[in-house]
């Protein structure tokens, strides 16, 4: 009898494991927020995984674009939730510029979120109009050096992490541009490139590439270290202008601080699945994304060292 009992026992144990994981979300939907524009890039990797969470979760995932103020507004919103599971903050590395140059923040980024995983890291790449009389970088920047803000560039807005990867170039070779700010998911910036009133907008890859394959825009350099596999001619700024430059951003999903270990565990793991699912993989390394999923720890880690980077230019979008 007490063989029995013990076998019994060791059974539960085992099966315990499996059966944690097979136990519902303790939220009937998920609200994943993030702050851009429905169509922006957050958005775009937002909807692309969310039917696969939603399958290997088990629970609805609701895609919900909070935009305005460079992330700030979704960011106020979603500090102050509970960490039950129930809303996830798609995070991207414009949050981290925000926090270190931003003194007047309601909240704390490193106190106010627990870090789940980073899902994808990516590029941005500096662009012209097809017949733009500048077809490098460095003539574009010793233009710049020699008529002061005469010149203009255009971002996703200020304090965004495009808007000061062109700030750090400008501020390393001693040239000046002026900066334009457009609404995130915004056409006018192509129109304004074509019609000549834009000399150069920063812009991801996964908004370009359409145009810079079908020959309407026209490609100066990738922040990267590397070269994009995807556009194997364009240069680096590394490798024109800045030797080791090196720009990449990330998304990464986060939650209001205290969400239980076990469902920040579980939530990454699910992600870890779903990026390994071949149509998920596939399409966004087709966007220019690197697909690597990190640990929570590794998170933060990127958070902390991206804020120390970018908080000597908080002068630039003070002054702005």
């Amino acid at each position: 009898m007490k063989r029995r009992s013990l076998v019994a026992s060791a059974v539960v144990a085992l099966a315990a494991p499996s059966v944690a994981r097979a136990q519902a979300w303790p939220a009937g939907s998920i609200r994943l927020m993030h702050g851009y524009d429905a169509g922006s890039n957050p958005d775009t990797i937002a909807r692309h995984l969310a039917p696969s969470l939603t399958d290997i979760l088990g629970v609805q995932i609701v895609v919900e674009p909070k935009p305005g103020a460079a992330e700030r507004l979704a960011a106020t919103q979603i500090a102050r939730m509970k960490p039950d599971g129930s809303v996830l903050y798609l995070m991207t590395g414009g949050q981290a510029v925000v926090s270190a140059i931003d003194k007047t923040l309601s909240y704390d980024v490193l106190r106010d979120f627990d870090f789940v995983a980073i899902v994808t890291r990516f590029p941005f790449v500096f662009t012209v109009a097809p017949d733009s009389r500048f077809k490098s970088l460095p003539a574009l920047i010793e233009a710049a050096k020699r008529e002061p803000g005469k010149l203009t560039y255009g971002s996703s807005g200020v304090g965004s992490t495009l808007h000061m990867a062109m700030e750090l170039v400008l501020s390393q070779v001693g040239a000046t541009m002026t900066h334009v700010p457009y609404k995130g998911g915004s056409g006018a910036p192509y129109n304004d490139l074509i019609g000549g009133r834009l000399d150069m907008h920063v812009v991801t890859f996964s908004n370009a590439q359409p145009l810079m394959k079908g020959g309407k825009l026209g490609a100066l350099a990738v922040t990267s270290r590397e070269r994009h596999p995807g556009f194997p001619d364009v240069p680096t700024v590394a490798e024109t202008v800045l030797p080791g430059y090196d720009v990449v951003s990330w998304l990464g999903f986060t939650a209001p601080a205290g969400l239980p270990a076990a469902l920040r565990d579980r939530l990454n793991e699910a992600l870890r699945q779903a990026m390994a699912r071949p149509e998920i993989k596939a399409k966004l390394e087709e966007l220019g994304n690197d697909t690597r999923v990190s640990t929570p720890s590794e998170f933060r880690n990127r958070v902390e060292q991206d804020m120390a980077r970018w908080r000597p230019l908080a002068h630039v979008v003070n002054q702005s």
